[in-house]
């Protein structure tokens, strides 16, 4: 099984299509970083304010930070019932990762990976 068949229902072609390829391949790390530190979802604006690729991706991460704090206060409120708390828990890790790990793949091959469900709700940038 490939990666790229996992993420490709995710992909935006027509927002991937609008990016400049020499802006994919300068601001990758830009893009790639703030999706395992979401807090740093500001980066790709900083490093080019103009850049539709840096600012699909800080709409992205900016999304992803949200659901993070969320999932975050989900797990710890379940996390109250002794058994049902540490299967969720894990349950979420395991699923934060496996997303995580997406966007990131997606940012370093210059894609535009919407969350699923959740990925028009944020467009500031």
């Amino acid at each position: 099984m490939n990666i790229d068949n996992i993420i490709s229902p995710f992909n935006d072609e027509s927002t991937e299509r609008s990016f400049n390829p020499a802006e994919v391949s300068g601001y990758k790390l830009a893009a790639v970083v703030p999706y395992l530190i979401p807090i740093l979802f500001f980066l790709p604006l900083v490093m080019d304010n103009r850049s539709n690729f840096n600012k699909f991706h800080a709409n992205q991460q900016l999304t992803w930070l949200a659901a993070t704090v969320v999932m975050s206060i989900v797990g710890k409120i379940l996390g109250i019932v002794p058994i049902l708390g540490g299967i969720m828990d894990f349950i979420l890790i395991v699923a934060w990762l496996a997303i995580t790990a997406g966007l990131m793949y997606g940012a370093a091959k210059g894609k535009a990976l919407k969350l699923p469900f959740i990925g028009d709700l944020i467009k500031l940038f």
